[in-house]
């Protein structure tokens, strides 16, 4: 299970979060000026901002060509919402801005954000490529006697409020982004019942062979009201209801019958995100013990992959990564880098592998020694005999950066996006051959 934020800022993921320029939103403010001086000033506009996560990195894959009819595509469908005449224009390559009137009430304005989110989520065909996007939605208010900019700004940052989270979720500029605990208390205990968890894949490939190696198994909540819960949302709230047990227990179920129903297509490891010292707690490591021996499977398909900060929260955490081990599971430490804390864990734990976090790689939100220190920590990990992995990577820049430092494995957006576990199947050897075309050795080309 996992705990997941993403950054996020105007046109660029990858980069810090400025205010808005003046020039990516001037054409978008002309044209809602132009639409205003239509309709008048009595009546309030409402102001969507959508961002299609991930959406640069999916055009580096389908092309230029693509990519037009792509967004042509998503103008289409939000036209066809019927909440025209509308402003809409692109405020930057993933993130369009429309202007319509205000619906009479919040739950209407509620319900034209998601008529957007289901109409953006439907599949997209182009030229023989498939494609699921998810999206950021973020609302505002431009009433007449307001400062238009700002409600952009505020509409915008809405959005990266979803973004940050994972994306896939809608927000209002003048209600909180996360359900209230109180809420998530309420709805978590009949969730797994009511089949609202669900399982995502994340593939990780190899340098040296351009095969997947593994897939991240994320876990997933969708409330039919709340809609996507972000895990660093509800899983405190898992543990206060005091049912990590249960809900533990029913993904390792679901990840066993994905290894049986899969192993003639992906025999692959899987590692599950232990984000929560409880996820280690003894009946956590007896509950896998006991589903390795009963399943049958091979208990190195398994690997239980803990956060650096997370090792000393966990009491007698040698003692308990011995047990893993023991019985052939195998171990990560994510967000390692080159400081005490992550060689102090990796003297506890003896990991098989660790993850180094390359998501801000080479841009300006990233601190300025930190390339350095991931660099270092790869360099010392390897000296130990431990495999190292980066996660993230989501341009090529950064591919080469972690290739040249010596990492054995690679995972993120440029690789792959995170998929519903049920598609495994079907879509492996798209995903291998995506990894055979990234990452083939230069010697085999």
């Amino acid at each position: 299970m996992d705990s997941e934020a993403k950054d996020a800022h105007w046109g660029d993921d990858r980069a810090r979060e400025p205010a808005l320029s003046e020039s990516q939103p001037a054409a978008f403010l002309a044209a809602l000026a132009g639409h205003r001086a239509e309709i008048g000033t009595a009546h309030p506009l409402a102001i969507v901002i959508v961002r299609l996560d991930r959406f640069q990195f999916a055009c580096e894959t389908i092309g230029s060509r693509r990519t037009r009819l792509l967004r042509a595509e998503v103008k289409s469908r939000i036209a066809g919402v019927g909440v025209m005449p509308a402003v809409m224009h692109w405020l930057s390559p993933a993130d369009l801005g429309i202007a319509c009137l205000l619906p009479a009430t919040a739950e209407e304005m509620a319900e034209l954000s998601q008529s957007i989110a289901t109409a953006l989520r439907l599949p997209y065909s182009v030229d023989g490529f498939e494609l699921f996007l998810s999206c950021s939605i973020g609302t505002a208010i431009d009433s007449p006697e307001s400062a238009t900019e700002r409600n952009l700004q505020q509409a915008f940052d809405a959005m990266l409020q979803i973004n940050r989270r994972g994306g896939g979720g809608i927000a209002n500029a003048s209600q909180p982004v996360s359900p209230r605990m109180v809420t998530l208390l309420a709805a978590l205990p009949e969730a797994v019942s009511r089949g609202e968890f669900s399982l995502q894949l994340q593939p990780r490939a190899l340098f040296d062979t351009a095969e997947i190696a593994a897939y991240t198994v994320r876990l997933r909540w969708h409330h039919p009201v709340l809609g996507r819960i972000s895990p660093q949302d509800f899983l405190p709230a898992v543990e206060a209801l005091g049912m990590m047990r249960e809900v533990g227990h029913w993904l390792v179920q679901q990840l066993l019958q994905l290894i049986q129903e899969s192993k003639h297509v992906a025999k692959v490891q899987f590692t599950l995100l232990a984000s929560s010292p409880q996820l280690l707690a003894d009946d956590a490591i007896t509950m896998l013990q006991r589903a390795v021996e009963t399943s049958g499977i091979s208990p190195d398909r398994l690997c239980v992959e803990v956060p650096v900060q997370c090792i000393s929260a966990v009491a007698d955490a040698t003692q308990k990564a011995a047990r893993l081990h023991d019985c052939g599971i195998q171990i990560s430490l994510s967000d390692f880098t080159d400081d005490q804390v992550s060689r102090h864990a990796l003297a506890l734990v003896a990991p098989d592998m660790v993850m180094l976090d390359a998501r801000h790689l080479g841009s300006s939100a990233q601190a300025r020694d930190a390339a350095t220190l991931l660099r270092a920590a790869c360099v010392f990990a390897r000296s130990r005999g431990v495999a190292v992995h980066a996660r993230g990577v989501e341009t090529r820049a950064q591919l080469e950066a972690v290739r040249d430092w010596g990492c054995d494995g690679v995972q993120g957006y440029l690789l792959a996006q995170p998929f519903p576990a049920q598609w495994l199947v079907q879509t492996h050897a798209a995903v291998a051959e995506r990894a055979r075309q990234l990452l083939r050795p230069t010697n085999l080309v």
